[in-house]
């Protein structure tokens, strides 16, 4: 049900209320919310006997898409069946995992998702957190604030229970060292390279095998289908010259907002770094920041001896400077000290999880209360934005709700006060500039805009930019006549039948070595040459990975035998194996560090198997529909 379809069937002050509430939704949470408080909740799964709902799958899907537009502007690459398919398993996955950390206990505190956050490169400017560069990088992902937060805490409590499994598997001496054998073996390798391009000048085609190959491929000759799209657009800063702006309005929102201009107590804060690790233990790192306390408490200089020890690389070179910093830029119990200590004065060792640290204060900024005529430009700037915001929320409603009551977009630019734009030439994939928007994509190509002749609904570009269009042309897929695309048949029917030739080739070499021809005979018989490659490991460079797979996968050859064998390569190339001598590296040649390093990797792999069998079990033990 439309907006204008309410007010039709609506009378009164119940009517008016309706209609508000929406325009305030719209406002506060975007576009999309008036389709869901419109609509009745459906859900596409039920975890347990908690919903997953449609809308949940839809926001997953729509963020998904871009960040797979993002990778790779193809949008044809992309099996929207296979997209959702795999959105909802995601989505469940997530509901119990989600399940699994209440029913653990898991939490993870705001001071620490503070700290992660700031550290984050992306959100940073010149090194150091910016709030506005947060809110950008998130919004141009689809995230509000609160809704990056409390995916960002779910996901730090999965890591919790994800390393808690992976970090406490381990191998058996005897198991490092059989698995050792076996990743460290050797193979003296022989193959013959079956090359398509070399077949192809042999190959010939007929006007019959044209017309079949034609015939059954159509969809391999079709034209591109395209949209001519005319659309308006609205952009939040756009309108920051409209706002009107005096000095009394100034005065007036800094004293509303007076608190966002206050400038917080500053400290500029030293510190040294021991850090816990693989390498190091916590009593080994304790140990060691107390001989560091000792040396400093006996008269040696702080800022030398972080330079000598500090594990923080980038503030060592500086003497362990931090430079002058908010609260909120430090873990709650490296703030706690830094912010108990007096000018000049040295923390005693204060452990975090990142490791141990040694803490001075070097410097103190006052808390500063904020004065209007310093601060002017700022308020200025942000009375515009919040001006914008209001105008942009309001034509917005008013765009959205005008383009939906008419067929074309004349009425809601003058109404509106814009300027219809178009581009011409759009693809369901691989479009530049505006069309490059998924959104964009799905709206001009949707049945109701393409077919219907109706105007989009108000489209979401970012939080800041919205958009509505309508196709003024569509140019559907045709067939292209076969004498326009000859070359193309003739080439594809060429390399397909080179290929048959080339693996039928092989077959027949493998057959002949395998009744004890000669391998010399078979390769002069081919006009082909063996590659030797002798000791070859599993990651040989020497070969392709479809050789290198094959040959370890061929069995021990007899003494004095062969193993033969074949392998199609990504090219359509054939390759025969030939395989003479296996060799497994003696454990006595295995150093202990090697064999540490080995065991470890293995059991970082089986790690990873055992959370595997937890998420099974989660899907086993849970009721899911």
């Amino acid at each position: 049900m439309s907006i204008q379809d309410m007010r039709d069937k609506s009378e009164g002050l119940v009517a008016k209320f309706i209609v508000g509430l929406i325009i305030v939704v719209f406002a506060l949470f975007g576009m999309g919310s008036i389709t869901t408080f419109l609509a009745p909740v459906q859900k596409v799964a039920t975890v347990n006997g908690v919903d997953i709902t449609q809308q949940e799958m839809e926001v997953e899907v729509e963020r998904t898409r871009r960040l797979m537009l993002a990778q790779n502007n193809d949008r044809s690459a992309i099996d929207e069946d296979q997209l959702r398919q795999n959105v909802l398993q995601t989505l469940i996955d997530r509901k119990l995992l989600s399940q699994a950390t209440e029913d653990l206990g898991l939490q993870f505190g705001n001071k620490s998702l503070d700290a992660e956050i700031m550290a984050t490169p992306v959100f940073q400017v010149a090194g150091s957190y910016s709030p506005d560069q947060f809110q950008l990088v998130i919004g141009s992902a689809g995230y509000s604030p609160l809704r990056y937060r409390q995916e960002m805490r779910r996901d730090k409590m999965f890591m919790q229970i994800s390393s808690g499994i992976r970090d406490t598997s381990f191998l058996t001496d005897d198991e490092a060292k059989r698995n050792s054998r076996l990743v460290q073996q050797t193979r003296d390798i022989a193959f013959l390279r079956v090359d398509v391009d070399g077949l192809l000048k042999d190959v010939e085609v007929t006007a019959d095998e044209m017309n079949q190959y034609y015939n059954r491929s159509p969809a391999d000759f079709m034209t591109e289908e395209t949209v001519d799209i005319e659309y308006l657009e609205i952009k939040r800063n756009d309108l920051l010259d409209e706002v009107e702006v005096s000095d009394e309005a100034l005065q007036q929102f800094f004293e509303d907002t007076k608190e966002i201009y206050f400038e917080p107590e500053r400290r500029r804060i030293s510190h040294i770094l021991i850090e816990m690790n693989d390498e190091v233990s916590e009593e080994q790192a304790k140990q060691k920041i107390d001989e560091i306390y000792t040396k400093i408490t006996s008269g040696e200089d702080f800022a030398s001896l972080a330079t000598e020890y500090s594990d923080d690389t980038g503030s060592a070179e500086l003497g362990g400077d931090l430079g002058f910093n908010d609260p909120e830029s430090f873990v709650e119990e490296f703030e706690e000290a830094a912010y108990s200590l007096d000018l000049n004065q040295m923390s005693e060792p204060v452990r975090t999880e990142f490791g141990y640290h040694l803490l001075k204060l070097n410097g103190l900024e006052a808390a500063k209360e904020p004065v209007f005529g310093e601060v002017k430009e700022k308020v200025e700037t942000e009375f515009r934005e919040v001006g914008a915001e209001e105008i942009f929320v309001s034509r917005s409603a008013r765009l959205s709700e005008i383009a939906y009551e008419t067929s074309d977009l004349i009425e809601p630019a003058e109404e509106v006060g814009l300027e219809i734009m178009t581009t011409g030439g759009v693809k369901r994939d691989q479009s530049i500039g505006l069309a490059a928007n998924a959104s964009v994509i799905e709206a001009a190509f949707s049945p109701d805009v393409l077919f219907d002749g109706n105007n989009s609904n108000l489209i979401e570009i970012t939080p800041n930019h919205h958009v509505v269009l309508r196709v003024s042309n569509h140019q559907p897929q045709e067939l292209k006549a076969l004498e326009t695309v000859s070359d193309e048949v003739t080439e594809a029917i060429r390399l397909e039948k080179a290929t048959e030739i080339a693996q039928q080739q092989a077959k027949e070499m493998v057959e002949m070595l395998e009744s004890g021809s000669i391998t010399r005979f078979v390769a002069d018989q081919y006009g082909l040459e063996w590659t030797v490659v002798g000791e070859a490991t599993r990651n040989e460079m020497q070969m392709d990975r479809e050789i290198n797979v094959q040959a370890f996968a061929l069995p021990r050859p007899q003494e004095g035998n062969k193993s033969i064998g074949y392998a199609i390569l990504a090219n359509g190339d054939a390759a025969v194996i030939s395989v003479t001598n296996v060799v497994n590296k003696p454990d006595d040649e295995v150093s202990g560090e090697e064999l540490s390093s080995f065991a470890r990797a293995l059991a970082s792999q089986q790690g990873q198997s055992d959370y595997l069998e937890f998420r099974g079990n989660l899907y086993a033990e849970g009721t899911i529909e």
